[in-house]
């Protein structure tokens, strides 16, 4: 999803007929976000498996 994004954002950046100020910088600096929205999704989705395993193994959870 990241990388999609941002090579969606780079393909109309470079249709761009006018320069903008910042189209450089925004060429580094939206792979590096793409890739930290990434590892944060990863991150969150380890934490919810972390939180249902501790919550089905918790005493008052078993039936």
């Amino acid at each position: 999803m990241g990388a999609r994004l941002a090579t969606d954002i780079l393909a109309a950046l470079d249709e761009q007929a006018v320069v903008v100020p910042g189209t450089t910088a925004a060429e580094t600096v939206l792979p590096k976000l793409a890739d930290s929205l990434k590892e944060t999704l990863l991150q969150r989705k380890a934490v919810a498996a972390d939180v249902e395993r501790a919550l089905d193994d918790h005493p008052l959870s078993q039936s």
